[in-house]
């Protein structure tokens, strides 16, 4: 295996640039690549890296990613002993750190399957336009309960809506490119209204800069999930150490963890 800090290197000039900061959209590669897993059927998640083929590479809930994923491809030619599955997941992990964010243990031994063959059903991630019961519906067979659930869309601190690719648009925080819980201070404190526009139900804060999905918004409507939002608003490293968690345990999803192993960067 390749030497972990230069490939970790690599994999920042990538995605950290002079044309950009594109730790976002690595994010949410690796999370959309993992997040089709479904644990009753042991069925996809992030190995053999099927986004690669359709229809995954055509759901409309992962436009946009192929931007990311050919932005890696130098770094994979340069590795050809590392899966296409392994880069995606390590960089969504350390994708996270380089925007502040905690380090993620990101398992590797994934391989690449040839075709689409292996590509989940639709429909296995979160719609951004339901609500809390939708949330359990798409996560409890994952393996996931409440507080990961919150923890896990605490990733929203991250990034912006873009109208081209999800139909929504905008940012969640001031900051879209630093990993901290501003979005939780944010989703609990300031006062937000539905966004008057000819696109998607989304909600806007009273400056009209920031705004919150309807699954944003589910998390302090849900008594149970709002328990979780208040805690890691007031407490920054609680929500890094449980999102730390949770996002490897997404990332790792379906991996019989004896047969791989954990990348440590020293």
């Amino acid at each position: 295996m390749s030497n972990g800090n230069a490939l970790k290197g690599e994999i920042r000039n990538a995605i950290i640039n002079e044309k950009g900061n594109a730790c976002p959209l690595a994010i949410r590669l690796a999370w959309h690549a993992a997040g089709t897993y479904d644990k009753q059927s042991g069925t996809g998640g992030s190995n053999g890296a099927t986004m690669r083929f359709d229809p995954e590479a055509s759901d409309p809930a992962n436009a946009g990613l192929h931007i990311m994923r050919d932005m890696l491809k130098p770094v994979k030619d340069a590795h050809p002993e590392l899966s296409t599955a392994d880069l995606w997941a390590l960089t969504g992990g350390v994708a996270v750190e380089f925007a502040g964010g905690p380090h993620i243990d990101v398992a590797l031994g994934r391989v690449d399957h040839p075709d689409g063959s292996h590509c989940p059903p639709r429909g296995r991630l979160p719609d951004a336009a339901q609500g809390a019961q939708h949330l359990r519906d798409v996560f409890y067979p994952k393996g996931f309960n409440d507080q990961e659930i919150v923890a896990l869309s605490g990733a929203h601190t991250l990034g912006r809506c873009h109208a081209d690719r999800s139909g929504f648009v905008g940012p969640w925080t001031h900051d879209p490119l630093k990993f901290d819980n501003t979005y939780f201070t944010l989703l609990l404190n300031l006062k937000w209204k539905k966004k008057e526009w000819n696109g998607p139900l989304q909600f806007e804060d009273e400056s009209g800069k920031l705004m919150m999905l309807p699954s944003d918004i589910a998390l302090i409507e849900d008594p149970q999930f709002k328990v979780f939002v208040e805690l890691y608003a007031k407490d920054e490293q609680l929500f890094f150490k449980d999102f730390s968690a949770a996002y490897a345990k997404l990332l790792n999803s379906g991996i019989n963890a004896e047969y791989f192993f954990f990348f440590f960067f020293f």
